[in-house]
């Protein structure tokens, strides 16, 4: 049993369109450019059930749009609506007529066929309170840190479905891990977009789980430092992965500029359950330089990669380590 509001229950979307439709259909000749109309050649020579009922695009540049049917021309199938949809509607658009007497009655509709279906929400924008963030009412009181995550592996994103000019310019089709979400505005806080989302843009959030097999965006860059007393004793650099989780690791890049010993990188993984020490190398400034590229190709794991580092000098104890890393879901 799923408690709370019924509008986020996760409901089959297609039983529910048929549901409400009364017409399913694909665009065979393109409308004008202005958007006021939609062509079907299969709804020419009917009867006008179409006149004030509500248009839902299902594809193409208006995706997710919807407007009211004002007029019918059986003759060839046109339909002309207002408002206009935000983008031409070319052929090979698919559509439904839906049993709404206008596009205003879809606002409590649209949340059941489109906008929260668990694994994606749907939102358009109605807040950008201050950089980096941004805030869809629809989304709002689904949980306190519901979208909130600080593990980088298991961060819902926000992917820009549409921008508001309805041009295609950015930051359309771009996705960004969020990082807060605030249930009782429905505020949103994301890595920066090329350019900042603005209000009437169209948001899907995707589920952490959706984004890395769709893995559109990649893991974002794992990046930082650590100071340890490295001459004391072996000290942990950083922990790749996650136990029991498959990942590619591309890159592992160290920063040891302010080390002047002899430094031994080693790197440590369970092996049927036991942590073994699978790698280990000494390094030092003056014959390696400052950067050390100790992963340099496409490296798969699926338990935790344990890196450290130990000096043989003690002026290196308190010495930060930089780490620099990139890590793709499988």
């Amino acid at each position: 049993m799923v408690m709370g509001r019924s509008i986020h229950h996760a409901l089959d979307r297609d039983p529910i369109l048929r549901a409400i439709s009364s017409f399913y259909g694909i665009t065979t000749t393109d409308g004008n450019p202005g958007g006021t109309t939609l062509v079907c050649a299969a709804l020419a020579g009917s009867n006008d059930f179409i006149t004030n009922k509500a248009i839902l695009i299902e594809s193409g540049l208006a995706i997710f749009e919807d407007a009211g049917a004002i007029a019918f021309d059986p003759a060839n199938g046109e339909i002309t609506v207002s408002p206009a949809f935000n983008s031409q509607v070319l052929a090979g658009t698919s559509f439904y007529v839906l049993n709404a007497a206008s596009a205003g009655l879809l606002a409590p509709v649209v949340p059941l066929i489109i906008m929260n279906q668990g694994l994606c929400y749907y939102g358009v924008v109605t807040g950008v309170p201050v950089a980096g963030q941004f805030e869809i009412a629809a989304l709002a009181g689904l949980g306190a840190a519901k979208f909130a995550t600080v593990l980088p592996e298991y961060m819902y994103h926000a992917f820009v479905l549409r921008d508001a000019a309805g041009g295609g310019a950015a930051p359309q089709g771009e996705s960004q891990p969020v990082s807060n979400y605030a249930t009782n505005t429905g505020n949103f806080t994301a890595n920066a977009f090329t350019v900042p989302v603005g209000i009437g843009d169209e948001i899907l959030i995707i589920h952490p789980f959706l984004a890395r097999i769709m893995n559109f965006a990649g893991l974002p860059p794992h990046v930082g430092s650590v100071a340890e007393n490295w001459n004391t004793a072996e000290a942990d650099i950083v922990q790749i992965g996650v136990a029991d989780t498959s990942y590619k690791v591309h890159s592992l890049v160290l920063d040891i500029t302010g080390l002047v010993g002899t430094i031994t990188i080693r790197m440590h993984q369970e092996v049927v359950g036991i942590e073994r020490r699978v790698y280990e190398q000494t390094f030092t400034v003056a014959a390696n330089g400052p950067g050390l590229w100790i992963v340099n190709g496409t490296v798969g794991i699926h338990e935790i990669l344990r890196v450290t580092a130990q000096s043989d000098n003690a002026a290196d104890n308190a010495v930060p380590i930089g780490y620099d890393y990139m890590l793709e879901a499988m």
